[in-house]
């Protein structure tokens, strides 16, 4: 083999070493202005709402803004397994608001102790909770009952909740603090309704 043919193919394996990964082996980030224009999005999304996953759909649930110096109730979309399942609506509404400037008065660690009963002839929806659920007073309550309320009555069946703490059955508080005989609706809680 010539000189010559030794030294380009020695140039040729020198220029091929230099294109592979870097003497670390690890992934390294690309810096956007180093991509292909092709791979960048243009016209990149500011929504906070997750896609959809595969075999879930997404909800309205109610958490807390503050408007114009009091708490309103405010829509937000999360993804559930059964959308027509009241007790998956109310699961994904006891974790808490991610969302800045959202709040709960829904205590932390309040669950479901049974799966909720609707009697469809009324259009009534009787939910269980568990006692930590009455860890809170006054106006918190009210705004607990609300967002409940308002959450598992987007469900074209509920019209009215009744609530149940540890398996008994106790008075909701309207949106003015006054306790209500029997079950609740989202007009108790007009006063707290999202602002259109």
């Amino acid at each position: 083999m010539s000189r010559r043919v030794v030294l380009a193919l020695m140039s040729l394996l020198a220029l091929l070493g230099a294109c592979g990964l870097s003497e670390d082996g690890s992934p390294q980030a690309i810096a956007p202005e180093n991509l292909p224009p092709d791979l960048l999005d243009p016209n990149p999304g500011t929504s906070t709402t997750l896609p959809e996953s595969p075999g879930t759909s997404s909800v309205s649930v109610y958490f807390l803004e503050q408007v114009g110096g009091q708490d309103r109730l405010a829509e937000v979309r999360r993804e559930v397994a059964n959308p027509s399942d009241p007790g998956d609506r109310l699961d994904a509404l006891f974790s808490q608001p991610t969302e800045a400037g959202l709040t709960t008065s829904i205590p932390a660690d309040t669950r479901l102790r049974a799966v909720p009963v609707l009697d469809a002839d009324a259009g009534e929806l009787t939910v269980d909770l568990s006692s930590e659920f009455l860890s809170i007073e006054g106006p918190e309550l009210a705004k607990a009952f609300a967002q409940i309320v308002w959450t598992v009555s987007e469900l074209d069946e509920v019209d009215q909740v009744r609530f149940l703490v540890d398996g008994e059955e106790i008075r909701a508080q309207d949106a003015d603090g006054v306790e209500q005989e029997g079950a609740v609706t989202r007009g108790d809680y007009n006063a707290l309704a999202p602002l259109p």
